[in-house]
């Protein structure tokens, strides 16, 4: 009986910690962001090696998607420290509009710079859920990263 209550309470800080997660969020300016990815983008096919969930998923959803290949980002955490952030296919950007102060999301691998705007998608799996945000009508960025591998500056 000892042994099931020591497993049950050694479970539950495993169990809030898989749910939760350990999601981080930072800010970029955005002229510097889009500078960058006008920069470093190049498109590539299905760069990460996404798989699909089942075969039968294959059938109804767009398995491949064009990736920037951007390999790390200069953003700065909560305390303001200046950091590059290593994202993965989890990273999201969430960009406030100016006008309406809607916040557009989508995976940060699969953001381009294209002419006037930025353009991503929300969904890897549904096709057509891009979204776009004029350049101009950006107010904010912010990037949420799970489980965040980063590389903090010194700052002299």
């Amino acid at each position: 009986m000892r042994n099931i209550i020591a497993a049950i309470k050694m479970s539950i800080p495993v169990f809030i910690l898989l749910t939760t997660g350990c999601t981080a969020n930072y800010s970029v300016i955005p002229d510097e962001f889009i500078n960058h990815v006008a920069e470093n983008q190049y498109k590539t096919e299905n760069p990460t090696g996404f798989y699909v969930v089942s075969p039968l998923a294959a059938l109804f959803f767009n398995h491949k998607y064009d990736a920037n290949n951007i390999r790390k980002v200069l953003c700065r955490d909560k305390a303001g420290n200046l950091l590059y952030l290593y994202p993965d296919r989890n990273t999201q950007l969430e960009i406030t509009s100016k006008s309406t102060k809607d916040v557009v999301k989508m995976y940060f691998d699969t953001v381009f710079f294209e002419g006037s705007k930025l353009v991503g998608l929300r969904s890897r799996l549904v096709p057509g859920m891009t979204r776009e945000i004029a350049l101009t009508d950006i107010e904010k960025i912010e990037i949420y990263a799970e489980f965040p591998r980063t590389e903090k500056l010194d700052q002299k």
